[in-house]
């Protein structure tokens, strides 16, 4: 039977919970070579029985599937692959060379902030000078390398120089497919993701990870998204905020006016204006800093609910749009025709990554775009 129509009739029949026991067992890799990505290989023909049986599966390269089912017959013998299932290679560290030295840059998305040009784009430094990701080009091809953690100062990498190096250790489960990469470990007892990746012709999607550098944790996650039923509390506490805003607004424009124009400027409109802009702030400061506590969420979780109700608010919203009023330098304007360009092809992946926030020693970043020289 041909490895082609194993694979298009039965692979994707295969449970999901039948494929991780599997893997667990092969330590994620070839049972024959220890190699990634893997296929499952039906050691008893799947024309024969049409089973899936966890029995009769054995996880393989696409090279050992190919020596299975080679033209000239097959390499090992059906008693050699139920050994092979009995005793896999297990390999501690899975590896695989990532095709990627024939690309001249790299752009990223790390959660959803965007850094195009990958030729400079040693991204995201720490205390120590090590980067989470880095690109180095000297010799004319790109080689990518992606930190896993520090710890007592020692980098372990996830892919250095373009290979991928998977501790399989601590891992509860792994989906790998050369342009996907996602892994879940055991933390605490509890399976947690630890990494997912996306490699796309002209990005690295860099969309989940929670790893510790030097004892500090470092995170890329989409917070949950607020209660609606707290974010309808939250709306109802500004709209009380604007109802009196709006009084005190309309009791200082009927106060009397006392100095007049003076060179054509109306002092007395002037002087109420300001006075009701201080209020304004002031109302945004309260509603910022005094309801905190109510909605039991983190800082970052609801500044960014306040910020989105407050500029959905007729009263409170932002009025001054500094780029309309200023004349911006071309090469600025070059750079926002750029990004919009970017947006507009990549929609999809801007999408899925808004709202993602990159954590790491208190402090937080989300939505940016980073355009190197």
């Amino acid at each position: 039977m041909k490895s082609q129509t194993c694979a298009k009739n039965s692979r994707n029949n295969i449970p999901a919970n039948v494929k991780q026991n599997l893997l667990k067992k092969s330590c994620f890799s070839c049972s024959i070579c220890g190699k990634i990505p893997v296929v499952f290989h039906h050691i008893e023909e799947w024309a024969q029985n049409l089973s899936n049986d966890i029995n009769l599966l054995l996880p393989v390269c696409d090279s050992c599937h190919r020596s299975i089912h080679g033209e000239g017959g097959t390499l090992l013998s059906k008693d050699e692959l139920y050994d092979y299932k009995k005793n896999p290679v297990r390999p501690r560290v899975l590896k695989d060379k990532l095709p990627l030295n024939r690309k001249k840059n790299y752009s990223f998305f790390i959660g959803s902030n965007f850094i195009e040009n990958g030729k400079k784009a040693n991204l995201i430094r720490f205390p120590d000078g090590s980067h989470l990701t880095s690109i180095d080009i000297s010799d004319g091809n790109l080689r990518l390398s992606i930190l896993d953690r520090i710890v007592d100062n020692e980098k372990y990498y996830l892919i250095k120089e373009n290979e991928l190096m998977i501790d399989s250790s601590d891992i509860w489960d792994i989906k790998y497919t050369r342009n996907y990469l996602k892994i879940w470990k055991i933390v605490d007892g509890k399976k947690r993701i630890f990494i997912e990746l996306i490699f796309k012709p002209e990005f690295i999607i860099i969309k989940r990870l929670e790893t510790i550098f030097n004892g500090r944790p470092f995170r890329i996650y989409k917070p949950r998204a607020p209660h609606k039923t707290k974010v309808q509390k939250l709306r109802k506490i500004i709209e009380d905020y604007e109802i009196a805003y709006i009084k005190l607004s309309k009791q200082i424009d009927s106060l009397p006016e006392k100095y007049g124009t003076y060179k054509g400027a109306n002092i007395d409109k002037f002087l109420k204006q300001t006075q009701k802009d201080i209020i304004k702030s002031q109302i945004k400061q309260a509603i910022m800093f005094d309801h905190k506590n109510e909605f039991n969420w983190g800082w970052y979780k609801y500044h960014t609910v306040v910020d989105q109700l407050v500029e959905n608010s007729k009263v409170f919203r932002s009025e001054n749009d500094f780029r309309s009023k200023t004349s911006l330098p071309k090469e600025f304007e070059k750079i926002e025709r750029h990004i919009s360009e970017i947006k507009n092809n990549y929609a999809d992946e801007f999408k899925k990554l808004e709202g993602t926030i990159v954590e790491h020693a208190g402090f937080i970043f989300s939505g940016t775009i980073m355009i190197n020289p």
